[in-house]
């Protein structure tokens, strides 16, 4: 179950993750806390919590509240579609984006995300019926490795434990030393793919699971990208980013009476992002232009009343029938334009910057 505070908010992935790794790795973890490690206890298994507890540890921290994960999602679809008229990959009209920090952890609402997503009839939810999205989600991004970038998602979906991704993107880099999209391999978790066929999985789905996991990390992958892009940016971007506490006076003390270590060597605050003005009549106006193209498609019965001369109409069978000239079509809505454009606004449309990223916490 996805656990929340005393506020009714779910609890940071990022916090459930230490806390979870940290005891499991010091022998302390329960096993209704922690089904993974005491169902299939591994090396392979401890080897990765080993890393990803001092990776998160050291990482640079960012919270996107649901308004700000939204935001950056309006900006990739705004660049899906350009990608879409010009053929260029996503990333590439993004632009050279450099991570803040050697190791980055970006966590965000995927539950909200789903919502929003439906909410303002975004592209992708065209054939959804209701909102698509569940519990936290949380990217690991690892630029240590002169090799490669090794990319990370966790997902604590809503009613769920805490489960170890079954599968990391390392993504390559060119002999210039630039990342390289094109060139990702799909590291497999071989201690999930043990505890998957303990759990009585077969192989195809298996493979189903590193898959959907595989596109799912990919696609909202641009969302701490289009973060990091507006941070450098000189306006930001329409974002606010503000200093918050992670681990509390009370969590600090907490760990020290009973020996956690593991919340001690965390960072105790992070960076809450939201939006400020300029964001919100970003996300205004699309709503009000995807809202006008639906009610205009909705709109639309037919062609414009008009005159079709006489012509002869065939017919599989061999069958020949002379139509008489006739009106077709119905007459001209007065508020419907024949030229959909919808409202749009340049006034609320940022760029992004590739200048250098910030370094200071």
């Amino acid at each position: 179950m996805l656990v929340r505070n005393s506020f009714g908010c779910p609890i940071m992935l990022y916090k459930s993750l230490i806390s979870l790794y940290g005891s499991s790795l010091a022998g302390k973890s329960l096993p209704t806390e922690d089904l993974v490690w005491h169902f299939t206890p591994s090396e392979d298994l401890r080897l990765f919590r080993d890393y990803a507890l001092d990776a998160l540890q050291q990482a640079k921290v960012y919270l996107l509240d649901h308004l700000a994960a939204a935001y950056a999602d309006t900006l990739h679809e705004a660049v899906a579609e350009e990608a879409a008229e010009t053929g260029l990959p996503a990333m590439e009209i993004l632009g050279e984006v450099k991570l803040p920090a050697d190791i980055v952890w970006v966590e965000f609402d995927d539950r909200a995300l789903g919502a929003a997503r439906f909410n303002r009839a975004s592209p992708v939810t065209r054939y959804d019926e209701k909102p698509i999205g569940t519990g936290l989600r949380g990217y690991l991004l690892d630029d240590r490795n002169q090799a490669h970038l090794r990319i990370t998602m966790f997902h604590r979906r809503e009613n769920s434990r805490v489960v170890d991704p079954i599968c990391s993107l390392l993504v390559k880099r060119t002999a210039e030393g630039r990342l390289n999209y094109d060139d990702v391999v799909v590291d497999l978790s071989r201690s999930m793919v043990e505890y998957r066929l303990r759990s009585g999985d077969t192989l195809e789905m298996i493979h189903e699971r590193r898959t959907v996991h595989q596109v799912e990390t990919g696609y909202d992958l641009f969302i701490p990208y289009a973060l990091f892009a507006m941070l450098v940016s000189p306006d930001l971007g329409g974002i606010i980013p503000t200093e918050t506490e992670t681990f509390t006076n009370k969590d600090t003390k907490t760990a020290r009476k009973f020996g956690k270590s593991w919340i001690l060597g965390a960072r105790k605050s992070h960076l809450t992002i939201r939006i400020g003005p300029q964001a919100a009549a970003h996300m205004a106006e699309r709503t009000a232009r995807l809202e006008f193209e639906r009610q205009a498609r909705e709109s639309r019965n037919g062609p414009i009343r008009h005159w079709v001369a006489e012509h002869e109409r065939h017919y599989r069978s061999g069958k020949v029938v002379l139509v008489k000239g006739h009106h077709r079509g119905h007459a001209r809505a007065p508020d419907l334009p024949t030229r959909v454009m919808g409202p749009r606004s340049d006034a609320v449309r940022f760029e992004l910057s590739n200048t250098k990223p910030r370094t200071e916490d």
